[in-house]
C-alpha cells in the first residue's frame, strides 16, 4: 500500500476533463452516406468498422453531388457549405471515436490533416459559420493533444490551437466554450508539467465568468484551481479554492454521481495534504516563507 504522505495527496490531484461532445453524430453520418453510390457504401462502411477514417474521407471524392474530400480541398466540389460542414462534423465525431478505441495516432493524422487543409476546404462557408467551424476544429486538436501527451510533434502546437480556439470564441461571444477552452488547455499544460501557465489559463476562464450565475462550469473552475495550486505546493490557496466549489455545489442541482465523485476526492485529498503539511514541512526542511501563498 503506498504510503498516504503530502505527496501522495498531491500527486493524485487532478483536473476535471471537459470532453468535446460531438453533436449528432449519427445524424451527420447517415446524412453522409446516404450521398454515397450503392457500389462505394459498401467499401465505406468496411474501412470505417476496421477504424480507417481517413479512407473514407477519401472515399467522398465519390459522393453523388461531387468530391466531399475536406483533405483535398483543391478538387472539392464548389458551392456546397452545408455538405462540407457535416464532413467535418463528422471527422470530429472520428477523432472522438478514435480517442475512445486508443486509436490516437489516427486521430491525430486525421485532425492535423483537417487542420492543414482548413483555409481552403471551408472557403465557401458564410463568415460566422466558419468562424465556429474553425474554432471547433482547433479546440477538438486541442483535445486530441490531452489524450496524446507523448505526441511531441502535436504537443508544440498545443499553444496554437488553444489561441486559435479562443479567440474566435471570443469574437463569436460563445463565453461558456471560451471557458471550456481555458479549461482544456489548462489540462493539456498540466500533464505538460507547466503548473504555473496551467493555472494562469484557469484563472481566466474564472474571470470570464465572474459576473455569470452560479454554474457547474464555475464550481469545475474552482476545483481545477484548487488542483493547479496544490501541486505548486500552495496549500492555503488550494483549500480556499475547495472551499468555493464546496459551497457552490450546495447551491446547485446535484451533478452526476461520476463528478460529484471526482469533486470529493479532491477535497478529501487537498483536506489530508493540509493535515499532513506540516510534518511534510519538517521532513523536507521548508521554511515557513515558502508556505505564504503566492497571488
Amino acid at each position: 500500500r503506498p504510503k498516504l504522505d503530502t505527496n501522495f495527496c498531491v500527486s493524485r490531484c487532478k483536473p476535471i476533463w471537459l470532453p468535446i461532445k460531438a453533436h449528432r453524430f449519427a445524424a451527420y453520418r447517415a446524412k453522409v452516406l446516404q450521398l454515397l453510390p450503392q457500389r462505394v457504401l459498401q467499401q465505406y462502411i468496411d474501412f470505417e468498422k476496421q477504424g480507417q477514417y481517413s479512407a473514407c474521407i477519401k472515399l467522398l471524392e465519390s459522393a453523388t453531388p461531387g468530391s466531399l474530400n475536406v483533405l483535398s480541398p483543391a478538387t472539392m466540389v464548389s458551392g456546397k457549405p452545408l455538405l462540407v460542414e457535416t464532413v467535418l462534423q463528422l471527422i470530429v465525431g472520428y477523432s472522438g471515436l478514435c480517442l475512445k478505441n486508443q486509436q490516437g495516432s489516427v486521430a491525430v493524422k486525421l485532425i492535423t490533416q483537417v487542420l492543414d487543409n482548413m483555409s481552403l476546404s471551408l472557403r465557401d462557408l458564410h463568415p460566422g459559420h466558419r468562424t465556429v467551424l474553425e474554432a471547433y476544429l482547433f479546440d477538438t486538436a486541442l483535445s486530441v493533444c490531452y489524450y496524446m501527451p507523448n505526441d511531441v510533434t502535436l504537443a508544440d502546437r498545443s499553444q496554437s490551437f488553444f489561441q486559435q480556439a479562443s479567440e474566435r470564441y471570443l469574437r463569436l461571444g460563445h463565453v461558456n466554450r471560451y471557458c471550456k477552452c481555458c479549461l482544456r488547455a489548462a489540462a493539456v499544460l498540466h500533464l505538460q508539467g507547466s503548473k504555473s501557465e496551467a493555472e494562469y489559463y484557469t484563472q481566466q476562464a474564472l474571470n470570464k465568468l465572474s459576473d455569470a450565475p452560479v454554474s457547474s462550469l464555475l464550481a469545475i473552475c474552482y476545483h481545477n484551481l484548487a488542483v493547479h495550486t496544490v501541486v505548486q505546493h500552495r496549500v492555503a490557496d488550494a483549500v480556499a479554492h475547495v472551499r468555493s466549489y464546496v459551497a457552490l455545489l450546495r447551491q446547485l442541482p446535484k451533478l452526476g454521481n461520476s463528478w460529484m465523485q471526482l469533486l470529493d476526492n479532491t477535497q478529501w485529498l487537498i483536506l489530508k495534504a493540509q493535515e499532513l503539511w506540516p510534518q511534510h514541512q519538517q521532513q523536507n526542511g521548508i521554511r515557513d516563507s515558502q508556505l505564504i501563498s503566492t497571488r
